[in-house]
């Protein structure tokens, strides 16, 4: 494999991570808070147990969409490592992500 072969893929999979990971972010997020605001707003959902659970599997969600993703757009789409310039997520970033 020669070297600009090489530096066309990296080159795509940025343009790939860029491209189609801000769409999916913002839909997951959108989708997210949609999801809580539908679930604490009406109340037969605020009387079921089951909904308590969708309720928190949708704020976490979007909490796992924030941390995760967002990290791999600017860390593969635009060279910034969030480890590199904050303490915190450099300390947490492992159970952020399970």
């Amino acid at each position: 494999m020669s070297s600009s072969y090489i530096s066309s893929l990296n080159d795509a999979s940025k343009q790939i991570t860029i491209y189609v990971g801000i769409p999916t972010l913002i839909a997951g997020v959108l989708g997210g808070l949609l999801n809580t605001i539908v679930f604490l707003s009406l109340r037969t959902f605020r009387e079921s147990p089951c909904a308590f659970y969708l309720t928190i599997m949708s704020i976490v969600n979007v909490g796992q969409m924030i941390t995760g993703l967002l990290a791999r757009i600017l860390t593969s789409g635009f060279n910034i490592d969030w480890s590199l310039t904050s303490l915190f997520y450099c300390k947490f970033r492992l159970y952020c992500f399970q």
